[in-house]
């Protein structure tokens, strides 16, 4: 039951993000981080977007070691 609701919440927060996406006129951009190995690969579509790519990329490593060790 928990698993159908979480993939519910996960599809409605899909569709929400492409329907507002679609409806509003406004410039976006986009950013990402490849992790190969301990080598991260960043880019974005500008350097600010590389840069909030790579801080939430260290932001979740952060996380995942913090809850790994528990």
């Amino acid at each position: 039951m928990l698993r159908l609701i979480g993939w519910s919440l996960i599809l409605i927060g899909v569709i929400i993000t492409f329907v507002s996406l679609l409806s509003l006129p406004s410039s976006s951009g986009f950013g990402g981080v490849i992790l190969i190995g301990p080598i991260p690969i960043v880019f974005g579509s500008t350097p600010y977007m590389a840069l909030a790519a790579m801080i939430l990329a260290i932001a979740i490593m952060l996380i995942s070691i913090a809850l790994w060790r528990r």
